[in-house]
């Protein structure tokens, strides 16, 4: 049993770290939103290199809980190869099983909000991109030599030369 508590009280140090991260990566989360609404690219980069340590960060912890939550599955006799958190907390059925429960319940919930904050930063980024694009084509057209002529009957484009095609020959 001295086992079971063990890994129990680590699998919720696992989580609290897993939630710390997941608050750290909502608060980058937000910035970014900031720094793509004032079209901040320093400052947009800045946070995009800490929102990789954190995802980093992340999937370490993952890969040890998911271990810790295994070897505790085998401990209680869960027969699952793949124990679920849920699965634990109702076995451990006390105090300690709670608390991970609510710990796993503020992690899915900041995640959710993590993704749909990401989901409404992309479509940011997207509306920017096709700003961008638009800004370059209509520089492209302003620049492209006119076809026409002024009013003297000279051409407009001194230094354009036109390929005539084939057709076009008279």
């Amino acid at each position: 049993m001295n086992d079971v508590l063990s890994l129990a009280i680590t699998l919720e140090d696992l989580l609290v770290q897993e939630f710390r991260a997941c608050q750290s990566l909502h608060q980058l989360t937000q910035e970014e939103r900031q720094a793509l609404s004032k079209n901040d690219l320093s400052s947009l980069e800045m946070i995009l290199e800490q929102k990789e340590v954190v995802l980093d960060e992340l999937g370490q912890i993952e890969d040890r809980r998911r271990m810790v939550t295994q070897n505790l599955g085998d401990q209680i006799g869960l027969q699952h190869t793949n124990p679920t958190l849920t699965a634990i907390c109702q076995k451990l059925n006390n105090e300690l099983g709670q608390r991970i429960k609510r710990l796993k319940e503020g992690i899915s919930a900041l995640a959710e909000e993590v993704k749909v904050m990401t989901s409404g930063n992309h479509a940011l980024a997207m509306i920017a991109l096709e700003r961008v694009d638009a800004l370059q084509t209509i520089l492209i057209e302003s620049l492209r030599p006119s076809l026409t002529y002024d009013r003297q009957g000279v051409k407009a484009a001194q230094h354009f030369d036109m390929v005539w095609d084939v057709d076009q020959k008279a």
